[in-house]
């Protein structure tokens, strides 16, 4: 058995192993992954100790899921309703290649007044040799067309990051470097991208998402949830469909994956996600 349930900080949640002692860890409220430990013992994800996991806010790290609105773009709560309500946690797939989760959520007209479509949003966690796979999927269960967007909202620890770069942004193939505030969403960025910290080397893999977002409030800003200094400590680059919105007619689906890998990560690039 290679699932657990548990209470992480007194908030329901779900631990999943692989084979070469890997985990990771995901919150019922939210289907939000919370940790995500490598086979090598570090913790790649950053969540915010200033931030309880079984409060009533949101949870300010590790990988929200954002639907159906980004930000606050749109009349809804900022974010949208996905990373505030509780998933359901589905049964485990006896074959599965990798070590897999799924939660669902189910939204129906009226549950939200601002938003009256009838959908089914399902999120896979899968634990790879070398990464950690998640993927985003959303299908109208109603009979009238919507519009979203959406996210996967993870925030890397990077250890430093003044002295962290992502490539593969820019068009031009010019790196970004981190070491000032940013709040910028790239569009269209096919990938892959590759962020190099002190916290370690990720190439950042997507399809789906058209978008990235890229986000470090630096030191100026003051966040209740985040404690002195903490802006040092990760930096959000988030696959995102933000710039257009998706239009999903009734029985349609649409899903956003993305691959984040690490060490043999040249490797992946010959690999479908």
């Amino acid at each position: 058995m290679n699932c657990q349930t548990l209470l992480k900080d007194g908030a329901p949640a779900v631990r999943l192993m692989g084979a070469g002692g890997d985990t990771v860890t995901v919150l019922l409220r939210g289907a939000q992954v919370v940790s995500w430990v490598d086979a090598s013992g570090v913790e790649r994800l950053y969540c915010s100790p200033a931030s309880p996991l079984n409060g009533p806010q949101a949870v300010r790290g590790g990988v929200p899921v954002i639907f159906p609105q980004f930000s606050d773009r749109g009349p809804l709560l900022r974010h949208g309703f996905a990373r505030m309500r509780v998933w359901t946690l589905q049964p485990q797939e006896a074959f599965a290649p990798e070590p897999r989760i799924s939660l669902q959520l189910r939204n129906a007209v009226g549950d939200d007044p601002l938003w009256p479509h009838a959908c089914t949003c399902t999120l896979t966690v899968s634990l790879l040799p070398d990464g950690l796979r998640m993927a985003l999927a959303i299908a109208n269960t109603g009979t009238t067309a919507f519009p979203f967007q959406a996210a996967l909202h993870t925030y890397f620890a990077v250890g430093d990051v003044a002295q962290a770069v992502l490539n593969g942004v820019w068009p031009e193939g010019e790196s970004l470097f981190l070491r000032d505030p940013i709040d910028r969403i790239f569009s269209a960025v096919p990938g892959p991208l590759e962020l190099k910290s002190p916290g370690g080397s990720l190439l950042l893999e997507h399809t789906g998402f058209p978008d990235v977002v890229v986000w470090n409030p630096g030191p100026e800003a003051v966040i209740g949830d985040l404690p002195p200094g903490g802006y040092r400590e990760f930096v959000c680059v988030e696959p995102a469909a933000v710039c257009q919105p998706v239009h999903l007619e009734p029985g349609a689906q649409w899903e956003g994956v993305t691959l984040i890998s690490h060490n043999r990560a040249q490797s992946a690039l010959d690999r479908k996600i």
